[in-house]
């Protein structure tokens, strides 16, 4: 269980926090090594920024109210069978998306969440009077279906799981989810599922829920171009879902919530081809090497992971994660201190895949750490 300075900070703390890194230990901004939020190193595609420099004067308009033609280039992207436009509903990042899936719940309501787990989850819960329930997952992070099944009783109104899993990066199997999404529906509970850093793996055309929001209608699935595509300032996120979950979400969701550049840049990024090869080969290398030197460090476990980011578990007893990303602070390194999640406790942190160059540095400070201690 993590300890009360940790339970404290649950709900505020984030990965990728550099500007109040930055502001808490006076260094620039463009000199932390950050290693803390799982984005894409590589930044966004520069089709991308050639776009949004393009189009910049846009800003002088509201934003479309009614993006069909983004929703459209969406669904094209995601290229399941059955999904077109109106399978898709847009927001300001997923974060709105899973804060807006529980607005159409009444109060009192239970939302089933297998931890540890982003914790937006629970949060968006807890904001509409909803009650969250926890799952802990095994150690290796795989899911117990059995057990998140008895969590489920009359009030459950929402189960939220993350495939790729966060914070493990463990990939979950379309069948065994798929187990649960029919229970969920027999059960009349939505299934909310967050495919945020499925493109990471080699399994987001044959493994993803999306090919399934018209078979099952309770099942929602998130997505954004946040972490894959590098781009979380523009706050882009998609959910999909059969048309009458849609019609419900796009009843109670806010206007303008996309800002006019967002659906210019994500339209751009969809399209380069050689970007998304890149960057799909350039993480699985370098994750395979980071991971490899990590894990020679005496006292650190390395879990495997099919994205850009790697979950490790201190097992020496010397030192916390808080300690240590305290000690990297100092050295203008950016970690994050994983003892904020529900279900995890202060011997995990968690590190984002960046260049070898930087990966090193991080393994090598780490090395120095551990060894003064």
């Amino acid at each position: 269980m993590a300890n009360n300075a940790c339970r404290e900070r649950r709900f505020v703390s984030h990965g990728g926090d550099i500007w109040g890194f930055a502001r808490k230990y006076n260094v620039p901004l463009e000199t932390v090594l950050e290693f803390s939020g799982p984005i894409n190193y590589l930044g966004p595609s520069p089709k991308a920024l050639e776009a949004v420099q393009q189009h910049a004067k846009l800003i002088r308009y509201y934003p479309d109210p009614n993006p069909v033609e983004l929703r459209r280039i969406v669904a094209e992207y995601v290229n399941q069978e059955g999904v077109d436009a109106d399978n898709v509903i847009l927001g300001n990042g997923s974060i709105e998306l899973i804060y807006l899936i529980t607005e159409i719940f009444p109060c009192t309501f239970k939302a089933v969440v297998p931890v540890p787990s982003f914790t937006e989850y629970e949060k968006a819960a807890l904001r509409v009077g909803g009650e969250p329930v926890y799952v802990q997952l095994p150690p290796d992070f795989a899911l117990d279906n059995k057990k998140i099944k008895q969590a489920i009783t009359e009030d459950t109104k929402i189960l939220s799981i993350c495939n790729p899993h966060s914070p493990s990066g463990r990939f979950y199997g379309k069948d065994e989810i798929l187990d649960l999404v029919e229970y969920c529906q027999k059960k009349s509970v939505i299934f909310s599922i967050d495919e945020n850093y499925i493109e990471f793996t080699d399994k987001e055309q044959t493994d993803t829920l999306a090919a399934y929001v018209n078979k099952y209608e309770n099942l929602f699935v998130i997505r954004s171009v946040t972490k894959f595509y590098g781009m979380p300032g523009i706050r882009l996120g998609y959910g999909l879902a059969g048309k009458g979950l849609i019609d419900k979400l796009q009843a109670v969701r806010l206007p303008w919530s996309i800002n006019g550049l967002a659906g210019i840049a994500t339209t751009a990024a969809f399209k380069d081809k050689e970007f998304i090869k890149n960057t799909k080969n350039t993480i699985r290398r370098e994750r395979e090497q980071f991971a490899k030197a990590l894990s020679g460090i005496d006292g650190l476990h390395v879990f495997p992971s099919e994205t850009n980011f790697l979950l490790v578990k201190i097992t020496g007893g010397k030192v916390t994660s808080t300690k240590l990303k305290e000690a990297l602070a100092r050295e203008g390194i950016l970690i994050r201190d994983c003892c904020t999640f529900v279900g995890l406790d202060d011997t995990f942190f968690r590190v984002t895949v960046r260049s070898g160059k930087d990966n090193q540095k991080l393994v090598d400070v780490i090395k120095e750490k551990l060894s003064a201690i």
